[in-house]
């Protein structure tokens, strides 16, 4: 009977720090100071501003419009500035995530 309870008690303390272990390693990344690893990032050169929308252009020639909503900074953004566009990885076309000043 002992037995049996030492070795329940055994894995049970294994598991939990495992348990704590993953909780630790595998925690979201809410910074995006990382984004090489969690997003894509574009580079686009403004060509155009019109009703608080910005059309842009990439050195590729893919062009890119987006809303004032999108602007993370307080930077003024003006036509000719480059801006750098974050994007989920899985979803490049749809999943903007932040635009920046460059």
């Amino acid at each position: 009977m002992y037995k049996k309870i030492i070795i329940l008690g055994i894995l049970l303390s294994i598991l939990l720090v495992l348990l704590m272990i993953k909780s630790q390693s595998s925690s979201p990344v809410s910074n995006l100071g990382n984004e090489t690893s969690e997003y894509k990032t574009v580079e686009y050169k403004i060509s155009q501003m019109k009703d608080e929308q910005f059309y842009g252009q990439s050195e590729d020639g893919t062009k890119i419009v987006f809303s004032a909503e999108s602007i993370d900074s307080n930077e003024k953004i003006d036509v000719g500035d480059v801006v750098i566009c974050y994007f989920e990885k899985d979803n490049v076309g749809k999943g903007l995530i932040k635009v920046e000043k460059k």
